[in-house]
């Protein structure tokens, strides 16, 4: 019976051990520390010398799976994943749409938070009528065509593409890897530990595919996590304002996605957050980023003045008329040989490109 004991008191202690390894790991435990626990473990008979070495053996394996991924490290994990999601779906051979979306998710890249990749970001369209997105690390984005029908107009679509980058560009799949990692590396030691079976001793690349599995798994049917989605859907609306596209096509999309009857859309809503949740936060940031480009409108309005008033002679002063009552925006330009305003409408000319090649989702 104080055998029995004495196992089960070994078994909890090195679970909670492997439990709080990734606290072990940080800088708020020194190996010193570390090691008079562990002393003291061997003194009172709770553990053995072969599993206090063992326990050592995974916090060294802890410290260097928890130090942050080199570029060239995520950019191999990237290729691996990206490999795995078209080892399943085949991609979308149409070169002018791939051409045009990349054409928008690079000028929105520039903005992210990493908008320098040195491979930079590489977006393909998967030839699906499911409704999928697979941000993977190093820059590798890939959507389905069936999520891109989704969108009605451009800004819809930018703001699909904001919302997948940015998962990419905040890191999120390498947190969702590394944390697969850990639990691997966890279960291995936790058996090697009590069972002292030296057939469980699996190859790093094993354990690092195994975790690449269930990383394309988990993002396939449950997508990220909602402190991770709602993260990307800040960092997307930022992106989309300082792009010039409506941050509020955001909200736009999630309606859209809501709405859906369709069964192979609502798989994709369902890896997000509830949607009125998500509404309710676009909302309040599309109405902090409309009072923001009111400010810098009138900002711009008052600069235009200062100038027009300093170098034009009396023939401006329609002109300035024409500010002061707001008609002088974003979407129009002054010609200088009379008080001119031409429609020169981006919102226009992206409707245009946008409706002209939908038909190819």
């Amino acid at each position: 019976m104080r055998k029995i004991v004495l196992q089960s008191r070994v078994l909890s202690v090195i679970l909670a051990l492997i439990l709080i390894l990734p606290f072990f790991a940080s800088c708020t435990i020194t190996p010193e520390s570390l090691q008079f626990f562990l002393d003291q473990a061997l003194l009172q008979g709770m553990i053995t010398p072969e599993q206090s070495r063992l326990i050592l053996e995974a916090v060294r394996s802890f410290q260097i799976e928890s130090e942050p991924f080199t570029y060239e490290e995520e950019y191999v994990i990237g290729r691996v994943v990206a490999a795995a999601v078209l080892s399943q779906y085949q991609v979308y051979d149409q070169p002018e749409l791939t051409a045009y979306i990349n054409k928008i998710g690079q000028g929105l890249a520039f903005y992210s938070a990493r908008p320098c990749l040195p491979e930079g970001y590489h977006i393909l369209v998967l030839d699906s009528e499911e409704a999928h997105a697979f941000a993977a690390p190093g820059g590798f984005v890939l959507i389905t065509r069936g999520l891109l029908k989704l969108t009605g107009n451009e800004d819809m679509l930018a703001a699909l593409l904001a919302h997948e980058i940015s998962h990419t560009a905040l890191g999120h799949g390498l947190l969702a890897l590394t944390s697969y990692r850990m639990g691997d590396l966890a279960k291995y030691y936790v058996m090697l530990s009590t069972e002292s079976a030296q057939s469980y001793n699996k190859e790093a690349m094993e354990l690092f595919l195994a975790a690449v599995h269930d990383f394309v798994s988990l993002i396939s049917v449950q997508g990220y996590s909602q402190v991770m989605e709602f993260e990307a859907d800040a960092e997307a609306m930022r992106m989309l304002y300082e792009a010039e596209y409506r941050p509020s096509a955001l909200g736009d999309f999630v309606v859209t996605l809501e709405n859906s009857k369709d069964e192979r859309f609502q798989q994709y809503s369902m890896q997000h957050p509830l949607a009125e949740d998500r509404l309710s936060r676009i909302g309040s940031l599309a109405e902090e980023y409309s009072q923001r480009a009111e400010l810098e409108h009138r900002k711009e309005c008052v600069q235009r003045l200062d100038s027009l008033l300093q170098n034009e002679d009396e023939s401006w002063h329609n002109s300035n008329l024409a500010c002061e009552q707001g008609f002088l925006d974003s979407g129009y330009e002054l010609a200088k040989e009379n008080l001119i305003i031409s429609p020169v409408s981006l919102e226009l000319l992206r409707q245009e490109r946008f409706e002209a090649i939908r038909p190819l989702f």
